[in-house]
């Protein structure tokens, strides 16, 4: 057997040590041991081979337990004794194996000397396995083409020699290139291939860790829950066998960030910490701690964030590692003005840390923190100070910045002209600084950098509306506050854009970004780096120049979007002022102006780096590529100091509106937008031509009546019979005041905050009149203007829920040849392809709102559960769904009034109209109220108005109440 010790002198040992290498891929324990067997066997009879051998074993399990220090000594060892015996081969294979370990350090030019040493003495299929060890080399330095190649070359001596092991290993790796490439379809291809071949050669492991990279490359297609799924099933693999899953851990927190997850993502985080402190593994724990301190600011809990950041930061000092600790210290600055903390302590703070990040090259943090310690002082009212900071912050805005640095120069920009009194100027500044944020958000890679970016956004706008408020103008508050729900919306993933040529340059772009940000990590220089950098973002925007103007929304990143500049126009002040600049008075005309382009579309740089696992500055341990298990986490995936992970492309959401063609949608309904600017919620009115503004009062005030009446309809909805529900006290405060500004129209409101809960059916001034509600002005826009659908109906009942197949079984009848899909027809795969195009879907089924993870709220069909993921796989959108499940109106509400849930899902995918509920309605209570809204729709009324009356004729029933129409109306 060959995990017996090998006597002294078996002729068996090159079999032995054959039977150690294999055992690497299965179990690197079992390897170990077998290994330190065999190197005493060896010296017992002094056979150089069998210890090189051994050695080099004993390097490579190392390395599968992310023991760096230890593999590069082994393999140290195991290239010493082959040389001191002359053996140039059994050398040769220590070197090329000690060539991926210098890489995973993060020493390439090393890892490249040890490669072409290695070369001249291998040949046939050992000369294709170093092929793929320096493509993988290549990988990490960014050159994907040249690495593509290499990986073909390789690839094809492994199928003419039948080598089943190395193909798997080439493909794993070359799927994880094509996912950097934006090429989804070949990457799943690949990795699809290399976990069966490690199938079929028993490499539970590598299988394993195949699905933890399958996982990575759906995330960055914006695949969240095949990412989720991928993982979790790598992570279950790690759990079982012992083996530290925190790195995988991390990959999730990153899609879970990407989908807007950010509490599950905090707990992931938290868990990851746990693990790794667990194991000692101090250099991840750092970087883990870093990634929890981003989760934790994104949830708005500072408290942890601060204290994750700390901790990270002293780990950072202690192991050398000074990139990472001023990113730390950074993080530091930023949670301190989130939480409120202005005072001279973080000015003094953000200034030193914007020169340390400064020296260090890390220009875009440093202008962020520049610009923080500028409103610091802004706010203990020290101008001259603040004006300096501004002043210089400003002046890094020049063409050749990154378009990170020009959001924040142009947000210095605009303070600086508020401060000297123009409004003017500071408007076309703030739009600058949106436009460069557009830019910047396609090259974002890391999840929690697209977070920031979202917020960088969300400052943007919220220095726009403090403006607007300050000076009257109901106009300026209402563009910047769509502005902002767009900016909002801009953490989500997204799939790459659809140009071959558009994808391959920001591919490009974020391994050379990675590169650049891994040199300044380590202390190199990265000027070529960033020359490039330069060279391709002025391409992309020519790219993105002569794209499709016009587009009023796609799937693409980086497409222009209606009524948008287009998109790489120069950030320049010398603008004509667009509608939206700040004007004094409450009432705006809307003559008075034209419509406020949109942000556009192009890339930037970001706060990343590339590398693995190690002890050197600025690495990580992302499962490893090459010779070990075949490159579970791949090289060359670019990562970040905040994080160490990565993610897709994001979307671009600002769909092209202005206030004419909205007045004119309008007709004789009325627009109320409310929105929160600061603690205090106001009113924007768009009716008759009008634009007004209105102060409503402290928002703690309005979300206190929101719970009040939610719990009422709540009690009312499990207990009929009762005292009625009354929405009187919000209404007043809503409603009232605008009462002569509305008179008797029919509304439509767009929510903020907990608003977007409101049963608006119990506030006594829409009780006669039809109310549609939406996630902003430019969204009920596009649903209204939407193409129509098709004609068919469908009817879904879903199983457990008292009255559904009644419901529908009574529905078909009226609605005659119709699709009906009651008990096992109504499984997830059948209702998606009945709903896609569909002119009307009704699902009667049980719902779950899932207020910790909405995009896994769900509907309870025959096979399990409909979840709003789900409803991405639809090609195109039903025009209305009705959702009489309890609960299935309800959102979460993200900073900046991102929602999310079934109805703001469907109205995303390009739903007109959604039915649905925020309150729990008991067993068997909708039937009634379903079978009028349908009779209604069938005599040709609109959804708004059709639930309108239905929820007229059902009177006080609370179970009528608590349905709201979304959308068009």
């Amino acid at each position: 057997m060959a995990d017996l010790v090998p006597p002294a002198g078996d002729a068996r040992l090159p079999e032995i040590a054959e039977e150690a290498m294999r055992l690497v891929h299965i179990d690197p324990r079992v390897a170990k041991g077998q290994a330190l067997r065999l190197r005493a066997a060896a010296r017992r009879v002094g056979d150089a081979g069998a210890e090189s051998a051994a050695e080099r074993v004993l390097g490579l399990a190392a390395r599968e337990s992310n023991r760096m220090r230890s593999a590069a000594l082994h393999l140290r060892r195991a290239v010493a004794v082959a040389d001191q015996a002359g053996l140039a081969v059994p050398a040769a294979r220590a070197r090329m194996t000690l060539a991926l370990v210098r890489a995973d350090q993060g020493d390439i030019p090393g890892a490249v000397r040890l490669g072409e040493a290695a070369a001249a003495y291998l040949e046939g299929l050992e000369a294709a396995r170093l092929r793929h060890q320096l493509a993988v080399v290549a990988q990490r330095q960014g050159l994907l083409e040249e690495a593509l190649r290499e990986y073909g070359r390789a690839l094809a001596v492994f199928r003419r020699e039948g080598d089943r092991l190395w193909q798997a290993k080439v493909l794993n790796n070359r799927g994880v290139l094509q996912a950097y490439r934006g090429r989804p379809g070949p990457a799943e291809t690949d990795l699809l291939r290399a976990e069966e071949l490690y199938a079929e050669l028993g490499q539970d492991l590598a299988v394993a860790d195949v699905r933890w990279n399958r996982g990575f490359a759906a995330g960055r297609a914006g695949r969240v829950v095949a990412a989720l799924t991928h993982l979790a099933a790598a992570e279950e693999h790690y759990v079982r066998n012992n083996l530290s899953a925190a790195l995988i851990m991390m990959d999730r927190c990153d899609v879970l960030l990407s989908a807007g997850l950010h509490e599950e993502a905090r707990e992931v985080a938290a868990a990851a910490v746990r693990e790794l402190a667990g194991r000692r593994m101090a250099a991840d724990l750092a970087e883990a701690r870093l990634l929890l301190a981003a989760a934790a600011l994104a949830c708005g809990e500072t408290t942890e964030a601060r204290k994750a950041a700390r901790l990270a930061g002293r780990a950072f000092d202690q192991q050398g590692r000074p990139g990472w600790a001023a990113v730390a210290r950074y993080m530091l600055i930023r949670t301190d003005w989130a939480a409120g903390r202005h005072g001279p302590d973080l000015q003094r703070a953000a200034v030193a840390g914007a020169e340390e990040l400064r020296a260090g090259g890390w220009a875009v943090a440093a202008a962020d923190a520049a610009l923080i310690a500028a409103r610091c002082a802004l706010a203990a009212g020290r101008t001259a100070e603040a004006t300096e900071l501004l002043r210089h912050t400003g002046r890094t805005r020049g063409a050749g910045s990154p378009a990170a640095q020009r959001v924040s120069a142009w947000h210095a920009e605009a303070l600086l002209r508020i401060a000297g009194g123009d409004r003017r100027g500071a408007a076309a500044a703030l739009r600058a600084g949106l436009r460069a944020l557009d830019e910047h958000r396609l090259t974002l890679g890391a999840t929690e950098l697209r977070v920031h970016a979202a917020e960088h956004g969300l400052e943007l706008v919220r220095t726009a509306m403090e403006a607007a408020v300050a000076d009257g103008s109901a106009r300026a508050l209402l563009t910047w506050a769509e502005r902002g729900r767009a900016a909002a919306q801009q953490a989500r993933p997204a799939y790459p854009p659809a140009d071959d040529g558009f994808a391959a340059e920001i591919a490009e772009l974020r391994a050379v970004a990675a590169e650049r940000e891994q040199a300044l990590a380590e202390g190199r220089d990265a000027r070529r780096h960033s020359q490039r950098q330069t060279q391709l973002e002025r391409s992309i925007r020519e790219r993105a120049r002569r794209a499709r103007p016009g587009v009023t929304e796609g799937h693409s990143a980086g497409s222009p979007t209606a009524g948008s500049p287009t998109a790489g126009t120069d950030d320049r002040l010398n603008e004509v002022p667009a509608a939206g600049t700040p004007t004094a008075g409450t009432d705006d005309r809307l003559a008075e102006g034209r419509p406020a382009p949109a942000p556009a579309a192009g890339v930037g740089d970001r706060l990343i780096r590339q590398g693995r696992r190690g002890d050197v500055a600025g690495s990580s341990m992302v499962r490893g590529v090459g010779e070990g298990r075949g490159a579970a986490g791949a090289v060359g995936r670019p990562a970040n100091p905040v994080s160490g992970r990565r993610a897709g492309i994001t979307r671009t959401r600002t769909a092209g509106w202005d206030i004419p063609s909205l007045a004119s949608c309008l007709g004789d309904r009325a627009l109320v937008e409310l929105i929160t600017v600061g603690d205090v919620l106001y009113a924007v009115v768009l009716a008759g031509g009008r634009l007004t503004r209105h102060e409503l009062g402290p928002v703690t005030a309005v979300d206190a009546e929101v719970r009040g009446l939610r719990f009422a309809l709540h009690r009312m909805s499990l207990r009929p019979g009762g005292s009625g529900v009354g929405g009187e006290r919000l209404d007043a405060v809503l409603l009232g005041p605008l009462r002569d500004r509305i008179g008797d129209a029919d509304l439509v409101i767009v929510p903020s905050g907990r608003l977007h809960g409101v049963p608006w059916r119990l506030l006594p001034l829409c009780r006669d009149r039809t109310v549609a509600v939406a996630p902003s002005a430019a969204a009920w826009l596009r649903a209204v203007t939407a193409e129509a659908s098709g004609d068919a109906t469908v009817l879904v009942a879903g199983p457990g829920l008292p009255g559904a197949a009644d419901e529908i079984t009574a529905l078909s009848g009226r609605y005659g040849a119709t699709s009906a899909l009651l008990g096992a027809d109504a499984r997830v795969s059948a209702v998606l392809r009945a709903m896609d195009g569909a002119g009307r879907t009704h699902i009667a089924a049980h719902g779950t709102f899932r207020a910790d993870n909405p995009q896994f709220s769900a509907l309870r069909l025959d096979d399990g559960p409909l979840t709003v993921y789900d409803l991405e796989s639809l090609r195109r959108p039903p025009g209305l769904v009705v959702l009489s499940a309890c609960d299935s109106g309800m959102s979460t509400v993200h900073r900046g009034d991102e929602i999310m849930g079934f109805a703001a899902a469907l109205l995303a995918m390009g739903t007109r109209s959604v039915i649905a509920t925020v309150a729990p309605v008991r067993d068997g209570a909708a039937r009634d109220v379903m079978l009028r809204l349908h009779e209604h729709l069938r005599s040709g009324r609109s959804p708004a108005t059709a639930l309108a009356e239905a929820q007229r004729e059902s009177g006080d029933d609370p179970a009528a109440a608590a349905y709201v129409c979304y959308g068009a109306g």
